[in-house]
């Protein structure tokens, strides 16, 4: 089984990710090189475009559907989930060094 991230264009872009890939608490920025996973160019451009001036951000999680949302949810962050997640994910990317985004 695998999860699908959705980004928030218009008509929404979605992209399939490994079904074992660490997911950050609702309200946290989506870590993940997007690049590796949306291989269409134009949407790729899309997904760039907001990612050059936003961050994603986990909105909902339901029925393997990680939907994300433009910006950052002010009244979310902050949590306490998020200081399990960063070691979680630093882990993941090191072991799939392809999913690890450019940043870090």
């Amino acid at each position: 089984m695998s999860l699908k991230i959705i980004i928030p264009t218009e008509p929404r872009i979605s992209a399939e990710i490994p079904s074992d890939y660490p997911i950050p608490p609702i309200g946290e920025e989506f870590y993940i090189r997007f690049e590796t996973f949306i291989t269409d160019p134009k949407d790729w451009e899309k997904v760039k475009s907001i990612l050059d001036h936003e961050a994603l951000t986990v909105e909902k999680v339901e029925d393997n559907k990680v939907y994300l949302y433009q910006g950052q949810k002010a009244d979310l962050q902050g949590t306490i989930e998020s200081d399990e997640y960063m070691p979680s994910i630093v882990q993941y990317w090191a072991q799939h060094p392809e999913t690890k985004p450019d940043q870090f």
